[in-house]
């Protein structure tokens, strides 16, 4: 009974052009990182930093822009960049439409609003140097965005 299942095992491999030692199926990759650069208000909101991070490959374009909005509004791992972010972002709606002049696309995020506490220190600048440091970062990190 048993040379009776190798020899169909042997039947099966040769009809299928498959290799009889090659039993078990290949094992996929587990995960799939790629390095990419993330802009960052430095401490003071002087200038913008740049940072290093790993993020995972396979995301679509509105799930990536949502995780590197996030990664942004986290500050850095080095510097103490908290003040420049002192509230945490719900984002409503992310859109990836085409630019009119039809090179590229235009990336749109919709924040719900965000109340700050009275006693919140406000760093000078963050704001704008925030939202240079999101541009910077998806125009560079999303394949086609533009603006």
């Amino acid at each position: 009974l048993s040379s009776l299942f190798f020899l169909d095992y042997l039947m099966f491999s040769y009809h299928i052009d498959k290799n009889i030692f090659n039993i078990f199926p290949s094992i996929p990759v587990l995960e799939s990182k790629k390095t990419i650069n993330i802009y960052i208000p430095s401490e003071g909101c002087r200038t913008i930093i740049t940072e290093k991070r790993e993020i995972y490959s396979g995301l679509e374009d509105e799930n990536l822009v949502q995780r590197l909005f996030d990664l942004v509004a986290d500050g850095s791992y080095f510097e103490n960049t908290s003040e420049n972010v002192p509230v945490n972002f719900l984002i409503k709606k992310i859109w990836l439409v085409d630019n009119q002049d039809g090179e590229g696309r235009i990336c749109v995020i919709d924040l719900s609003p965000v109340i700050l506490e009275k006693d919140t220190n406000v760093v000078k600048g963050s704001e704008d140097m925030f939202k240079e440091s999101l541009d910077k970062t998806i125009i560079e990190n999303v394949p086609g965005i533009k603006e």
